[in-house]
């Protein structure tokens, strides 16, 4: 069994944006030269997601739209962004995003495997892999690992 990592970085340009990785995925899995196996997709932060759906605007938006209702940020208490309680992970430029927090734990959506086959990531018809950003824009790291044969 062979395995080959890849790591990319994406940078979003506003807070709830989406990102179509999926022809990430398929290099990643094309240039590991693997034909049968499976591909992790995963992102090592705490307040965006990976998500696989169909890349469509309206989707998109209600995805968005309903997401933000469940969990509002303006004008919504978050024991994360009360600096006078927290105690726990605070860094100098902390910033309050306990919001991006809890619908990042809704989600759960930090890592998919995919299955390859015939050197192809195996997503439906209109699948697939989305990113999304929950938080203020950054630069954020996304691992896609292959392994197979």
């Amino acid at each position: 069994m062979r395995t080959v990592t890849t790591s990319l970085t994406v940078t979003p340009h506003e807070r709830y944006a989406f990102l179509d990785l999926t022809d990430d995925l398929r290099r990643a899995v094309k240039d590991a030269g693997i034909t049968e196996g499976l591909v992790v997709a995963f992102c090592a932060h705490t307040t965006c997601a990976l998500l696989i759906n169909e890349w469509e605007d309206g989707a998109l938006d209600d995805f968005r739209r309903h997401l933000t209702e469940l969990v509002p940020h303006e004008d919504a208490y978050y024991r994360h962004d009360d600096f006078e309680l927290r105690t726990q992970n605070l860094h100098p430029d902390e910033r309050k995003n306990g919001h991006a927090h809890v619908k990042a734990m809704l989600l759960s959506a930090t890592s998919h495997a995919i299955p390859v086959a015939d050197g192809e990531p195996s997503l439906g018809t209109w699948q697939r892999l989305l990113f999304f950003e929950m938080d203020e824009p950054k630069d954020r790291t996304i691992t896609l690992q292959v392994f197979g044969s």
